[in-house]
């Protein structure tokens, strides 16, 4: 079986990414980190891989998700999880444009639809680096004496 490099370097940035938000994130890059891990392991075993029109099982899956992360995005207190969601919310747009109007070549649709998703994976990528630099911020601080505060 040969598989295109291009789907390897796809597997391994995502999986890559996850494995390192769930080794170095707090709970809501975690939380992500399963969220888009369950998302791109369910994604390929959808059987309409044609692209002649809507995906509508991915669609839901993706609406799934945006749902999720715009709850988490009102909860937790990362700014990144918002851009997450925005990302993730604007892949469902996609897919309802091409719903509304099927003219549109369906390499626009996928190559659309690729690059929305690699941008959820940087913006949890970045969300779990700022945990990384928040946590070494505040030991810092604690193991150092800190500034005083005054009451």
């Amino acid at each position: 079986m040969d598989i295109p490099l291009w789907k390897v370097i796809a597997f391994l940035f995502t999986t890559g990414v996850v494995l390192f938000a769930l080794w170095r994130g707090g709970p809501p890059e975690r939380a992500v980190a399963v969220l888009l891990f369950i998302g791109t392991r369910i994604t390929p075993l959808i059987p309409d891989r044609r692209w002649i029109d809507v995906q509508t099982a991915m669609m839901l899956i993706d609406i799934a998700a945006f749902l999720i992360l715009a709850g988490l995005a009102l909860w937790v207190d990362r700014w990144w999880v918002m851009w997450t969601a925005g990302l993730q919310g604007l892949a469902v747009v996609v897919h309802l444009a091409f719903w509304a109007q099927q003219k549109v070549i369906s390499l626009v649709y996928i190559t659309a639809l690729n690059m929305l998703g690699y941008a959820v994976f940087v913006t949890l990528l970045t969300g779990t680096v700022a945990h990384m630099q928040r946590q070494r911020r505040l030991s810092a601080g604690v193991g150092a004496g800190g500034p005083a505060t005054s009451a």
